[in-house]
């Protein structure tokens, strides 16, 4: 675990840290990086000096059609196209501008409404010191016109932090359920933004796993092309970032949504 606990005299103390049983350790802000009551909550927050994962409090900026979906409110297909369409843009950007700071084990984005969860970001490097460099550099960033927060989390197991309701049938809290309602990314643009991530930054070792099918896959012929149609033209930076920040106008804030 990334916390350093002290004057644990006993395993008894170690068992019950940060669960209902413990009385002075807070368990939601121990399990999910974040509590509804923040600093009025009665128990406390261990808050790392390091991590290799990162929270962003409300990064990600939230349209009507996301938080129609959020709240389970009434939506056809076409809202949930457009609500999925800019989540996935907003993963895409964001992952390969943190990738700048080393190389990332997983992003995730709330699906929570509560306002101590609605649209948090959590980063996962995998090392420390890659979390380190990205919070020294951020805190002088901007993202959707707002100075970017951020802070080291205990949180290093988000299937820990989930709701399984939520991820396996459906929650009857809703949006606002105080565990992580993890927004939906599909596995191949994830396999894509990790791709391009090693693609751009050939100095990143990688897990072994990855190492060793990327060095086989190497040694074969080149993948066939996809028949035209079958796969979604990839847009560019540019692009990306120009759809954002018309998304962005139709909200109040209004902002340009790119990272400066």
């Amino acid at each position: 675990s990334c916390l350093r606990l002290e004057n644990m005299s006993d395993l008894q103390t170690a068992r019950i840290i940060a669960t209902e049983e413990d009385r002075v350790n807070c368990p939601f802000y121990f399990k999910i990086g974040a509590c509804r009551n923040g600093d009025r909550c009665n128990r406390a927050h261990l808050r790392p000096t390091s991590s290799p994962t990162l929270l962003l409090p409300h990064m990600y900026p939230n349209i009507p059609e996301t938080l129609a979906i959020a709240n389970d409110e009434d939506w056809d297909d076409d809202t949930y196209d457009r609500a999925q369409e800019h989540v996935e843009t907003f993963f895409e950007e964001v992952f390969l501008e943190l990738a700048a700071y080393g190389e990332i084990e997983d992003l995730v984005v709330l699906d929570n409404v509560s306002d101590h969860m609605l649209g948090n970001v959590y980063c996962k490097f995998y090392n420390e010191d890659s979390a380190q460099k990205a919070m020294a550099k951020l805190g002088s960033r901007f993202y959707g016109g707002k100075l970017i927060q951020c802070e080291f989390t205990p949180v290093t197991d988000f299937r820990e932090a989930r709701c399984r309701a939520f991820h396996e049938t459906r929650c009857a809290r809703g949006g606002l359920c105080n565990f992580m309602h993890i927004k939906h990314i599909p596995k191949a643009v994830k396999r894509r933004v990790v791709r391009d991530m090693y693609d751009e930054h050939p100095d990143f070792q990688g897990p072994g796993k990855y190492r060793h099918r990327r060095s086989r896959s190497r040694s074969r012929s080149p993948r066939k092309k996809p028949k035209k149609g079958d796969e979604k033209k990839r847009q560019t930076s540019e692009e990306r970032r120009a759809m954002i920040a018309e998304w962005n106008r139709e909200i109040q804030s209004g902002g340009v949504l790119a990272l400066n």
